[in-house]
């Protein structure tokens, strides 16, 4: 009786033995059905994202820059205009949405899960039995794959990605070869210092005021700035209006005003955190700012948006200690409502209205002043269109545009009729072309686009004005010899003085070369500018 029991035991045992590899087997294999569904539901909607949004950034950016994409992701983006966001959203996520519902729905079908349908239509309960639903039922992982590297794909495609990653692995010694430490020469600022206004204009061209550059520029959309332009200093790449071009580093607002400040493009390094996400913005630079703030000058940056934006606050403060007065700055001083926001912060109206008041407190305060500013309403896409914008143009944009040039020209004719204007030198100055993709797609592509410069009241004469080729950054070098500053040399950083004889570098190796050895990776750089540990850190001290 007792061996009975043993050997039923056995059995059982046995018998439960066999049975549990087989429910472990169904257990894993729901499983594991359940992960495969979740992963293609994940690369579907991931491949459809990324197609909306490379077709968005196509349609949107007129030429879209991976440094630009990089550095977006490494810094801050608080105070992005809302209307982009928006954009973003209706032209990226909605449709995203929509059509992973349609894919899902579609493949349900394909595959013969419709069940309902199967019940009440012979045509389809057959279809469940052919090789093509065979063929779907066994493919969701696949097939969903398949749309996410087609995202994939086309992103890297419009982004270039692959001549970025060219670029990016092959060493140069360009800028180490070039560079001109400001603390290496002299800088010899004259008797009594002049005041210095510097405007910065949200992506003004010279290319809005010519109309042989084709597209929607059909007239002279920028009649006042060409005025200035005219009466005044203005170097150009050719013999009537132009401007500086388009490098490598400094295509978008916050490189544009630090290569115009310090002489050097905004090389965006992967492992790099010297872009304001760590508390420190390019440690290494020697900027416009101090220079000017050892000299005892005092300094304030007015811009109609929030200075965190993209790390211009910290860029600031740190190269120079400026006063900043932005959007929130505006709202803690009671000058704005709590909640006001228009566009990017607050209208160019408003702007200019402050830099008046600004400007007559720095002239009481008896020290020279550094005054910079920013404009925001000609910013892509579309630019905005305020209550003293016009409607002479069928686009919004060249109505815009239009405004800016006549807020701009008022402002300088206010400048000129005051007492301190005499003894100050004034900068206006693009800061890089427009991305309004929109705008300008039927542009010439055979046309040279350039970033529109106009210099005012500046105490001496450029020995060579016209047919100039030159790059945003050689204004750092010429903006302190509009002060009647001299640079031994002429050279400052990678910047050369328009206003002397010395060759650019973009005239030295043509604009072609210098655009490619700025986008190479330089150990020097990331060494000296950024802070980065690398074998060039000893010889970049």
């Amino acid at each position: 009786m007792y061996l009975f029991s043993v050997l039923r035991a056995g059995r059982s045992l046995r018998e439960h033995s066999r049975e549990e590899p087989v429910l472990t087997a169904n257990t894993t294999s729901k499983n594991n059905t359940r992960k495969k569904k979740i992963l293609s539901v994940f690369l579907l909607t991931a491949g459809n994202f990324l197609l909306f949004l490379t077709l968005w950034l196509f349609q949107k950016y007129d030429k879209i820059v991976i440094d630009q994409f990089l550095f977006q992701l490494k810094t801050t983006s608080e105070g992005v205009d809302f209307s982009l966001v928006w954009s973003c959203v209706l032209r990226v996520c909605l449709p995203t949405a929509a059509l992973t519902l349609f894919d899902l729905f579609a493949y349900r079908f394909l595959s013969g899960r419709m069940t309902n349908l199967g019940a009440d239509h012979a045509r389809y309960r057959t279809y469940k039995g052919s090789k093509p639903c065979a063929f779907f039922a066994k493919r969701m992982l696949s097939l969903s794959f398949a749309v996410f590297l087609m995202g994939v794909i086309a992103l890297v495609a419009v982004l270039r990605i692959p001549s970025y990653l060219d670029a990016a692995t092959t060493e140069s010694d360009f800028i180490e070869d070039h560079y001109v430490d400001p603390r290496s020469v002299s800088v010899i600022f004259p008797e009594t210092k002049r005041n210095l206004v510097y405007i910065f204009l949200e992506s003004m061209e010279s290319t809005f005021a010519d109309p042989t550059a084709g597209g929607a520029i059909r007239e002279n959309y920028i009649p006042e700035l060409s005025a200035l332009a005219e009466e005044n200093i203005s170097f150009s790449h050719t013999q009537g209006m132009g401007g500086a071009q388009s490098f490598s580093g400094t295509t978008w607002t916050a490189a544009a005003m630090v290569s115009q400040t310090s002489g050097i493009p905004m090389k965006v390094k992967l492992g790099a955190d010297a872009y304001g996400s760590d508390e420190v913005f390019m440690p290494g630079i020697v900027s416009l700012g101090e220079i000017l703030q050892k000299e005892g000058y005092n300094q304030l940056l007015l811009l109609g948006s929030d200075a965190e934006f993209h790390g211009r606050e910290l860029y600031f403060l740190q190269n120079g200690n400026y006063e900043i007065l932005d959007t929130e700055a505006m709202k803690a001083a009671g000058r704005l409502p709590e909640d006001y926001r228009e566009w990017w912060g607050y209208e160019d109206e408003k702007l200019f209205a402050y830099a008046k008041e600004e400007l007559t407190r720095l002239a009481s305060e008896g020290r020279p002043f550094n005054f910079t500013m920013l404009t925001a309403d000609t910013h892509f896409p579309d630019g905005y269109l305020c209550r003293l914008c016009g409607n002479e143009h069928e686009e919004q944009y060249a109505n815009v545009l239009s405004c800016s040039s006549k807020q701009v020209y008022a402002f300088v004719s206010w400048l000129k009729e005051q007492p301190f204007y005499e003894n100050t030198t004034v900068i206006i100055s693009g800061d890089h072309l427009t991305m309004d993709g929109a705008f300008l797609k039927d542009t010439d592509e055979n046309y040279t686009r350039t970033i529109y410069n106009c210099i005012l009241n500046a105490p001496l004469q450029p020995i060579r004005e016209k047919e100039r080729s030159f790059a945003t950054f050689d204004l750092f070098p010429t903006t302190l010899a509009a002060l009647g500053v001299t640079v031994e040399g002429d050279r400052l950083a990678l910047g050369t003085n328009l206003f002397s004889d010395q060759e650019t570098l973009a005239e030295r190796y043509g604009s072609a070369v210098l655009d490619e050895e700025l986008k190479k990776n330089s150990e020097y750089y990331n060494a000296r500018f950024l802070g980065m540990e690398t074998e060039t850190a000893d010889s970049a001290k």
